[in-house]
């Protein structure tokens, strides 16, 4: 999991950068680098959700986290093929669709990404589940009923950016010409990223992982 947090990391990185120069240049090329980069955050965290929540990553054969070999780097970014070949498809057609036309459907895309947000936050939310409801296993040799102390922490995160992304659904005009809503997605969204990682290397961290055989370093 350390190498696709890593790569989903700079992937949003990357998405980020995009953004930050689409609004200071507005240009076709920049628009659609921004749109595209930020799907491909989207899609990227979602894939890793499934395969962390599924338990789709490769475990060490050894049984031991010292003793366990390190995978490769393709291994370790698509321990499932199928499934990166999945998300790979989806997200070529994504971009096939919104560059073949002759107009770029903004309509689409803002579906298509709401659409990505809304089932990762689905899943997060059954991983923060009280233990006497929990739908997921959280930890391979741990059972169902088993909730780390910061599962809450999802909670809160899917919450939060709900909230956000409240902002670019219910857009309204710029108060005293300046700050609009889109502008405030984008300052809320920034510690809620923060957050986020701040989460994922609790959950990394957790003993259930060495008690498994030591999956999360893979």
């Amino acid at each position: 999991m350390k190498k696709l947090y890593l790569g989903w990391a700079v992937l949003s990185m990357n998405a980020w950068i995009w953004s930050a120069v689409f609004h200071t240049r507005d240009l076709p090329i920049t628009e659609k680098l921004d749109y595209f980069s930020a799907a491909l955050a989207i899609l990227s965290a979602l894939y890793y959700t499934f395969i962390r929540l599924f338990h789709l990553y490769r475990r060490p054969s050894g049984g031991k986290l010292t003793n366990s070999p390190t995978p490769s780097s393709l291994s370790s970014l698509a321990p499932n093929p199928l499934l990166a070949i999945t998300f790979l498809i989806t997200y070529a057609g994504h971009i096939t669709y919104l560059t073949s036309g002759p107009r770029f459907d903004y309509t689409y895309n803002t579906i298509f990404n709401l659409v990505l947000g809304l089932l990762h936050n689905l899943l997060w939310t059954l991983y923060s589940l009280p233990s006497s409801i929990s739908a997921l296993r959280r930890y391979p040799n741990r059972p169902k009923t088993y909730r780390p102390s910061f599962a809450w922490k999802a909670g809160l995160f899917v919450a939060l950016t709900t909230a956000a992304t409240s902002l670019e659904l219910f857009d309204f005009p710029p108060w005293a010409r300046v700050l609009d809503a889109h502008a405030m997605w984008h300052a809320v969204t920034s510690p809620i990223a923060y957050f986020w990682y701040q989460f994922l290397v609790q959950d990394a961290l957790d003993g259930s992982w060495r008690e498994s055989g030591g999956v999360i370093r893979s």
